[in-house]
């Protein structure tokens, strides 16, 4: 017996105790599947409905792959009846209108004839692909936005946040870039809906939050420039929606780019903007979060004092915030692994200086106290941490540990992670390894595997 989907389902079903509307605009696709398998769909008929293949879908079901997409996002939409802006794909009654209207869309959405079709299957199967191939596959379809935006769609644009914000952190900017890019474009159209004021406010603060987190993994990837763009619009439209941790959160990030670009005085300044902007919010996490980059930016130039008082008040402005209430963009730096983190390249920095290298030791533990702390789904944080015990390890002259934790973090790499960020650390930490490596093997075997990763 053929299943077919009701429409209701997507709008009134619950999962495990969810709403599906939440699952949708997670796209949480292992839930969408296990909602369906519940109600009598088995997986091969998933994959014929999405028009994705059974192993895909049975890996999607077991949650062994993750759905990111935005062309198979829309597939299955399409093939499971989904309304689209459930999902943040946008495709609504006046796009419907739109391509039946048009004698070209109008054609390709006609009835396929299957003897047809397995004419034109089996061409391709044995390397013929017919001239006029086109009339058999889906036309690009264009995006369009609800005639009317509320919480539904703000939800989404959240939800599309978060989910990029956990992949950034897991496999790097290099995993999310165009597919965040995307959204983005999607999420700018949505202000072009109709909306009261309450619901327009929110729409731009959490637009305001997707420009900020591709910024920050624009920047994940050394593309500067770009970072720089989408930070600023963040800074407009929080600035818009009076969002002041955002505010200073954009700030913080814009100065982050500048010390990654060796520009310490610079991004003092935008941290100081930043701090303003915190204070005036009363956001204890931002006021530590951005002192505590100060403390780098003053490790850059060896200004020994200011860096110890910056990261006193950091963990004192940190030690005040409330998990429940701080911006969830602020969390990471609410754990101790990240204070030990942070701390452990600021005083790596400081202790660069030849008159500072006292500071080795607190880099060593703090880096070591990093390490241990971490959590699994901070992957890129936990690599960062390894690179720092390497690098205080040199320092500090115990070469055969500064090896062993290289190697370590550039294993961690080389498992899928795609973050220039990293492989700038990693070219920073061989740097400071290269003078030593002939007195030590396992820093001479770091640098074959710097090497090699990076010739990939």
């Amino acid at each position: 017996m053929q299943r077919v989907v009701r429409p209701q389902w997507w709008h009134e079903g619950t999962w495990r105790g969810v709403s599906i509307r939440e699952h949708l605009a997670r796209h949480d696709i292992a839930a969408v599947f296990g909602f369906l398998r519940e109600r009598g769909f088995s997986l091969s008929a998933i994959a014929t409905a999405t028009g994705l293949g059974a192993s895909r879908v049975s890996e999607i079901a077991a949650g062994r792959r993750i759905v990111t997409g935005y062309s198979v996002l829309e597939r299955i939409a399409e093939g499971l009846c989904i309304p689209r802006h459930y999902m943040g794909l946008a495709l609504d009654e006046q796009t419907l209108h739109h391509r039946q209207s048009s004698p070209q869309r109008a054609a390709a959405a006609a009835p396929l004839d299957p003897r047809e079709l397995l004419g034109v299957v089996a061409s391709i199967a044995v390397g013929a692909v017919p001239a006029d191939v086109e009339r058999w596959l889906p036309n690009p379809q264009e995006i369009a936005v609800p005639a009317a935006v509320g919480q539904d769609e703000v939800a989404t644009v959240r939800a599309v946040t978060a989910f990029h914000r956990r992949l950034d952190a897991v496999a790097g900017g290099g995993r999310c870039l165009q597919s965040a890019r995307g959204y983005v474009a999607w999420a700018t159209q949505l202000l072009q809906a109709q909306c009261n004021d309450a619901a327009a406010r929110e729409l731009r603060s959490a637009l305001a939050e997707l420009h900020n987190l591709v910024g920050w993994v624009a920047h994940d990837l050394d593309d500067h420039d770009l970072a720089r763009r989408h930070l600023t619009q963040s800074l407009v439209l929080a600035r818009q929606t009076d969002s002041l941790p955002l505010l200073a959160n954009s700030l913080y990030r814009l100065g982050r780019v500048s010390l990654h670009q060796e520009q310490p005085a610079e991004a003092l300044q935008l941290f100081g903007l930043g701090q303003l902007a915190a204070q005036q919010a009363g956001c204890h996490a931002s006021v530590g979060i951005l002192h505590a980059n100060a403390a780098w930016a003053y490790a850059l130039l060896g200004a020994d004092h200011q860096v110890v008082d910056s990261l006193a008040r950091a963990r004192q402005e940190l030690d005040q915030a409330d998990p429940d209430t701080a911006p969830v963009w602020t969390h990471f730096a609410l754990t101790e692994a990240d204070r030990h983190g942070i701390s452990a390249v600021v005083y790596s920095a400081l202790a660069r200086h030849p008159h500072h290298v006292r500071y080795v030791d607190r880099a060593a533990e703090h880096s070591h106290q990093a390490v241990r702390l971490r959590r699994p789904q901070d992957r890129r944080s936990f690599i960062f941490d390894t690179i720092s015990v390497s690098t205080a390890s040199i320092l500090a002259g115990d070469l055969a540990t500064a090896g062993e934790y290289g190697m370590k973090a550039v294993g961690l790499v080389a498992d899928g992670m795609r973050s220039a960020r990293v492989n700038d650390r990693l070219n920073a930490l061989w740097e400071l390894a290269a003078p030593q490596a002939e007195r030590e093997p396992a820093l001479a075997a770091l640098g074959h595997r710097i090497a090699e990763l990076q010739a990939v």
